[in-house]
């Protein structure tokens, strides 16, 4: 049996298809009682296999999980991204003509994709055990899912976001959320203007939220470019704080 899935799925509160691959932990068909923490990725082409990635670059996550000791596997699930309307699902508001759809596709995958997921798969359902990530636009949506939805995702991986598409996102951290997600966020200083002081913002945004210095991780990294290089790089040392329980 593969360790990589595909489902052909339908989201009815877009009123459109996408494709879902959901890679499986290493021990997922030799121990057959056993149930996995999952993490929800976006940008889903782009995760698991060269052939899909953009600029045929992925972030090699099948070589990063099975490395991974027994304790720390989960089920990723690669929600692939709807191209032209990619900018519109993944930022919650509006600029001019772009985005605002974010909140939508985020009930999406809680209304729809979860439930399909928990039923179809042996997962931990819980908050604590459910998570998502994404990187650029990406970024931006997981965050804000991260700290919208804390009651339902209680882990967040933020990769190089593009908040400055939608910086009210930032503002939601500082609003004291009943529900405080574990937040991972990173990039690098090099990759775009101003993104060393963005995390500086984010950093004291959670801060000023409540979050203490063990819910959150901010990195700005000396050194890396706006793709998939990076964030797979980044994605292992991610994966292994997060699931370092």
């Amino acid at each position: 049996m593969s360790y990589l899935q595909f489902h052909h799925f339908h989201f009815p509160q877009l009123q459109r298809d996408r494709t879902i691959r959901v890679l499986l932990p290493k021990d997922y068909f030799t121990a057959p009682d056993r149930r996995y923490p999952v993490l929800y990725m976006l940008d889903g082409q782009n995760l698991f296999q060269p052939e899909t990635a953009f600029g045929r670059r992925d972030w090699k996550i099948p070589g990063t999980l099975h490395k991974q000791p027994l304790r720390r596997q989960a089920i990723i699930v690669g929600i692939d991204n709807g191209g032209h309307d990619r900018i519109h699902e993944y930022a919650p508001f509006r600029r001019g003509k772009n985005g605002g759809q974010g909140d939508l596709f985020v009930r999406a995958l809680l209304e729809t994709l979860k439930p399909f997921i928990d039923h179809a798969y042996r997962t931990l359902p819980g908050r604590e055990t459910t998570g998502i990530a994404g990187s650029s636009l990406g970024g931006l949506l997981a965050f804000y899912a991260g700290v919208r939805y804390g009651d339902v995702f209680g882990k967040a991986a933020v990769f190089s976001p593009s908040l400055w598409f939608n910086p009210a996102v930032v503002q939601l951290a500082e609003q004291n959320p009943v529900w405080k997600s574990k937040m991972y966020v990173a990039a690098s200083k090099t990759e775009m203007r101003n993104m060393e002081n963005t995390l500086q913002n984010v950093y004291w945004s959670f801060k000023k939220g409540g979050y203490d210095d063990a819910q959150i991780r901010v990195v700005a990294r000396d050194q890396g470019k706006h793709n998939e290089v990076f964030w797979g790089r980044e994605f292992k040392k991610m994966y292994e704080w997060m699931y370092e329980n």
